[in-house]
């Protein structure tokens, strides 16, 4: 059977981070005093070696992974959508969103200029040429 656990400098990986031992080891769900023995030479096992890589290492906050996305998230691991595409489409989207809203903004004040030349050729008495 192989080694299933993996020897790290967890101490200097935490201090890295700016955390203490309760707020880095909380968030890959060992224990404060979990984590004191890990970073004193204490084998870690390889699953909460591969959560520390994700969380700490990566930044990728695994708890954000519900089984409404884990769909997606096997489908961009597997390689079935290509990332790149989808982070290119993601970046095209925002854009267009910023050029809608631009827009949007744009035609309510356009809005509300025709409606302040109706109004004032109403009260006038004036006739609006359609």
């Amino acid at each position: 059977m192989s080694d299933t656990s993996v020897k790290q400098d967890y101490r200097s990986l935490r201090r890295q981070t700016g955390l203490n031992q309760q707020q880095f080891w909380s968030q890959v769900f060992v224990t404060q005093s979990g984590g004191s023995r890990y970073e004193n030479e204490r084998r870690v096992p390889a699953p909460v070696a591969e959560l520390v890589r994700l969380r700490h290492e990566l930044d990728i906050d695994t708890s954000k992974i519900t089984p409404a996305n884990a769909d997606l998230v096997r489908s961009l691991l597997s390689g079935e959508i290509n990332a790149d595409a989808l982070l290119a489409a993601a970046q095209r989207c925002k854009l267009l969103m910023a050029a809608l809203g631009s827009a949007a903004a744009d035609l309510g004040n356009l809005s509300c200029q025709v409606d302040q030349i109706l109004c004032g050729a109403a009260s006038s008495g004036d006739a609006v040429v359609t």
